[in-house]
Parts: C-alpha cells; structure tokens; sequence
C-alpha cells in the first residue's frame, strides 16, 4: 500500500508541474516512479510522461541511461496518452522501463528523454532507496499500472490501483469508476481480454444512421497492436468521436466477473444498398502475461437489415438514400441582368442524416443550369450526424423579360416520424434586360466612275475613242513601236484566272481548317478523352492523398466510358438499376456487375475520412481497369 501511496503523490505532483507548464510549446515531461523504496530483486518501473499541445509534433525517440547499481529489465514500453487539466487537453506519449536491484543501497536513476522538433528534452532524475529482501510474496509490478499510464493504442492498463482479478475486491481505498450497467453483459467470450460491438438498431432503411460503439473489456493488463477495422463495405461511415481510443473507461460485468471496459470507437453508417448488410468485426492483437503474445481478438459481425421506404406514398423525384430531416433555404443574387447573362443561385441543405448528393433544379425555357460547387460542414452532433450541405450554381438566362425561377424540391423519408417529406424553397423571378440591337452596318457608297475625257467638250458621260492614241509626232525618225501592254496575251488570261484560282485555294484551306478544329473538337468533347482526363486526375489526386477528389475523378470516368460503349446517361440511372440497364445495352454482365460495384465503393469512400493510402492505390487501379475494359466496347481504348 505505501508504494501505490508514494506513486499517487508523484501522480498529482507530476500533474501540478504540468498545470504551471502547460501555457509554453516545448513538450512537459515528467519522471515517475512505482517506488521510492524496493527490496533487492524486487522489479519497480519508471515512467516518462511527454505531453504537448494538440496539433503539435508527437514526441518520440525515448531513453533511459543504465543506472548504476540497478538492472533494466524491460522497456521502453510506449504509448500514447492523453490528459485534461483545469479544461486544457494534451496529447502525449508515456514510456515505462522496469528495473530491478540486486545489491542494497541508494540507486540514482538518470533522467530519462524524448526526442521533439530535434532536441533532446529530460525528465527529472530520481533516487529509490534499495533494502535487503525479507522474503516476501509480493504482487508483481507492472509498468502499466501507473496513474495516468500509457494509453489505448499502446499499452492499456488500469491504472488507479484497480485489479479485476481480486474478485471484485478492492485493494486500495481509492474510489473506483461507475458500474455501467448498460454494457453488462450474460456471458463473457474470453475471461481475460475480448472485444465487444453493439449497434442502436439492427433494422434500417437505406441511408438511415445506424451508430455502432466498439469497447474492449479487460480483467488484466495487456500490450495491443493498432485496431484492424470493421470493414464496413456497404456503409458510408463517419466517426462519431475525434479521439478513438481516449475515452474514459468504466466498470462493468460480464459473465459474473467484473471488468473494465472503455469505448475504443463509435462510427455512424449509412446503409448504401437493401439487404442483411455486415458490419464486420472489429480485429486487434493482445499481448499480456495471461493473454499470450499477439493473439487476437474480434467483436461481433453485426448484421442490420436494410429494406427500401414504403413505396406507398412516395412523392415525385425521391432519390432512394435521401433519408434524415432537412430544410430548404436560397440565395439569388443578382436579380436584375441582361440577356444572356448570369446569376448565382446558392441553395443550403441543412438538417441531419444522409445528406443528397444532388438537387433536382427546376427545368425553364431559356434557363440553363451548370453544374454545382459543394460545400459542407457535416459531422457529429450528439448521437447524430449533422450540418449543412450548400450547392453553388452559376445559371445563364436567355429569354428577356420577368423569369420565374421557380422552386426546388427535396423530398426525403424521416425515420423519426417514418413518414415521406418534403422539404421545397421559393427561387422567386429575376428581371432579365433584353440585350442592346447591333448597330445596322454602315452601307458602302458606291461612286460613279468618271469617264476619260480628254474632250471637255465631248458629251457629258461618253468616252473620248482616241484618248489612247500617241501624241502626233513633230519631226521624221525611225519607227518606234510601242511597248506592248503588261496584260496581253497570255498574261492577260493569267491575270484573269488568278482571283477565282486564289479564291478557290483560300476556300478550301478554310474548309480543311474549320474540318480540322471540329475533329478537334469533337474529340476533346468525346468520352474517350474526357475519361482518360478523369484518370489522369484520378492520378494526381491519388498522389495527393486528396480522397474525395480521388473518388470523384474515378466516378467521371466511370460514367464517361458508360457513355463512350453504350451511349447510356448512367448519372440518370438509379445505382440498383445500373447493372441491368448496361447488360441491357450489350455490356457484358461480369463487366456490369463491377462497374456498378466500383461505382458503389468510390461513393462510400468519398465520405471515409480514415481511408488508407493503399484503398486509394486500390480504387484508382481498379478504376482504370473499368475504364478500360468500357471503353475497349467501343473500340478506341487508351493504349
């Protein structure tokens, strides 16, 4: 009891030491120890705590010099570990050694260090008194048992002097976390150490939340491997919790037995698709004395079936996933233009649930709408997933005079209510200038030509016959013939076809050219070439990391090669009905089955902010092998 006494006083010394320091960017470290006084070969631990500002490099590297007169037996033990003092939260890494003495005396354990920002930044150094064994049996000690020890996705432990295998028991006069009766549960899968899943329902609809916790419960101390994830292929996730891992741990029983347990991860899904949909279990390896060495434990593969809205009822233009409670609001700016020009119409999707991916725009004569800018700030809200989705549209009016934009409708199915709604905004009218007239063309006066008349007195308007003739000549001399015309002969026939053969060349040269750009044009408009861009962005977004560009760029190309093999608008069709409209128009059914599959899965990944490098390496190849197969249909696939 006086070594866990001495270990809670260095505990809230520690603590104090963090709340004088906590205001400076360097990291607070801290030396604890489990003992201040040990026999010879009992093993004691000491701990470094490293604690920094959220958004700060995490500190690593950590080291104990061999103290003289003492033996390190094991360690460094790592693990992150987070801490709230006075409302501040700091993130951190703890490191553990155990030691052991063999020789009485006083033992001078150097400070331990970490390594942050290139520096080397030290604990405190600490003494531990070392006595002659007295024979003894005492408990051994672990270096998890600390307060405030490492965390969840290093080492986890109890910490607070709490032993679940005392058989309920407490050995310390310390008060001890609530029992959480909620959590109980008849039998335990594994006396020692297991994984538990539980999900707030196990019937839904497709696109209804349904919340899944994950919680570990444990009676010993034990060392875990990062957490493999549940797989959760047929749900849109996002997590419900910013700090997986660091949530406060809880007593509850199992079995009979009291354990103590802690939420390791909370994730809201959305189901994509009908069907008994998997979940998935949850994977992690243990190491512990009693566990074994890297062994593994799974929670339950929940099952949630999902069937579609009542189709009884259903209004007009329902979008099958469109599933929450949501309101309308818009902006249109600006009311008054010319023909021909723009407006910016931005239209807010607010509420909670699975937001639409897309709104229905009303369709008007002359009333052109480009495709939307979107911006969101959608995530947890208590039990529930929420925000705002906004569509930015840019919308060209050609018709003059006052246009009704008319009205946007959102219907959606409310689980809460389980009935249809709809949620609609008023666009109201713009006044549409009608463009200026183009200036009539100034008309080219044409002037009489003035005849050549050496006579003034010839006839006004007749021409003088002889006014070619050569001047008479005043004297005898050889005759001197005139020089011959420069169009004569030949050269005058030439000079004749020269303009319709110029004419005629200049003609077809801008013929071939305008043949020439359309055929350039067409080809940078065809879907070919716009699904080799979608890959090659796909490309640059993989190596960016960026997945929702990632995924978006995969879902361009995808629809593109659709249209390039089988003329078919497959952003009109339903993601059910996609696979049987492509065999439809002569894909193959294998090729359907994938190019709906894939389709399926960048959806779900856009919207998973934990993606791995290697599920985008996945999607781009998988992606570009569709493509190509698509566009081999049609005859031009990219080499």
């Amino acid at each position: 009891m006086r070594a866990g006494a001495v270990a809670r006083a260095l505990a809230a010394q520690a603590a104090i030491v963090s709340v004088a320091t906590i205001a400076h960017a360097e990291p607070q470290v801290t030396t604890r120890v489990s003992a201040r006084k040990v026999e010879v070969g009992e093993p004691f631990s000491v701990q470094l705590s490293a604690l920094v500002a959220p958004g700060e490099p995490m500190p690593s590297d950590p080291r104990l010099a061999p103290p003289a007169g003492a033996t390190i037996q094991g360690g460094p033990a790592v693990g992150t570990s987070m801490v709230s003092i006075n409302g501040n939260t700091r993130l951190g890494i703890d490191a553990s050694w155990q030691l052991v003495s063999n020789a009485p005396g006083r033992v001078k354990i150097p400070a331990p260090s970490v390594l942050w920002s290139g520096k080397r930044f030290s604990g405190q150094a600490v003494e531990v008194e070392v006595v002659p064994s007295t024979g003894r049996s005492r408990r051994p000690q672990s270096p998890f048992l600390l307060p405030g020890g490492p965390g969840i996705f290093g080492q986890f432990g109890f910490g607070g002097g709490f032993d679940p295998l005392a058989d309920d028991d407490d050995d310390d006069d310390e008060p001890q976390p609530a029992l959480d009766e909620k959590l109980e549960l008849k039998t335990a899968p594994d006396p020692y150490v297991f994984l538990h899943a539980r999900a707030d329902k196990k019937e839904a609809v497709v696109g209804e939340q349904v919340t899944v916790s994950f919680y570990i419960y444990q009676r010993v101390n034990v060392e875990m491997a990062p957490a493999h994830d549940a797989s959760m292929t047929d749900f849109i996730r996002m997590s419900m919790i910013s700090t997986p891992g660091f949530e406060p741990p809880f007593r509850t029983r199992a079995g009979g037995k009291t354990y103590m347990a802690r939420l390791i991860d909370r994730v809201a899904l959305f189901p994509v698709r009908t069907g008994d949909l998997h979940v998935g279990p949850m994977t992690i390896k243990f190491s512990g004395q009693r566990v074994g060495r890297l062994v593994d434990r799974s929670s339950e593969d929940i099952v949630v079936h999902v069937t579609e809205p009542p189709r009884a009822g259903r209004p007009p233009g329902y979008v099958l996933g469109d599933v929450g409670r949501f309101s309308l609001s818009a902006t249109v700016e600006p009311r008054r233009l010319t023909q021909g020009g723009s407006i910016a119409v931005t239209v807010q999707v607010k509420g909670n649930g699975n937001f639409p991916q897309a709104l229905p725009v009303p369709a008007r004569t002359g009333v052109e709408w480009l495709d939307p800018e979107k911006r969101e700030a959608i995530g947890p809200q208590g039990a529930i997933i929420a925000g705002y989705r906004s569509f930015g549209y840019v919308v060209r009016i050609q018709e003059p005079g006052q246009v009704d934009l008319g009205k946007i409708d959102l219907p959606y199915w409310d689980p809460a209510s389980k009935r249809y709604e709809v949620a609609s905004v008023e666009l109201g009218k713009v006044d549409v200038a009608p463009s200026a007239a183009p200036d009539p063309a100034a008309s080219a006066s044409a002037s009489p030509s003035a005849a050549n008349s050496a006579d003034p007195a010839a006839p006004k308007g007749e021409a003088d016959p002889f006014v070619t003739l050569p001047a008479p000549r005043a004297a005898l001399g050889a005759f001197v013939a005139p020089s011959a015309p420069l169009f004569d002969g030949a050269s005058l026939y030439l000079a004749i076809a020269a303009p319709p053969l110029a004419y005629g060349m200049l003609a077809a040269a801008a013929a071939g050219g305008r043949r020439l750009r359309s055929r350039r044009a067409a080809g940078a408009a065809s879907p070919e070439r716009l699904a080799n861009v979608a890959l090659d962005e796909a490309d640059q977004a993989r190596e960016r990391g960026d997945t929702k560009a990632l995924s978006a760029a995969v879902e361009r190309a995808i629809h593109h090669a659709i249209k390039a093999a089988s003329e078919l608008e497959s952003r009109g069709i339903l993601l059910d009905d996609l696979a049987t409209e492509l065999e439809d128009a002569g894909v193959p059914e294998d090729l359907a089955a994938r190019t709906r599959s894939l389709l399926d899965e960048a959806s779900a990944l856009r919207f998973d902010p934990g993606a791995s490098a290697a599920s985008l390496e996945e999607l781009s190849k998988r992606g570009r092998a569709v493509v190509r197969d698509l566009l081999a249909l049609s005859g031009r696939a990219r080499g």
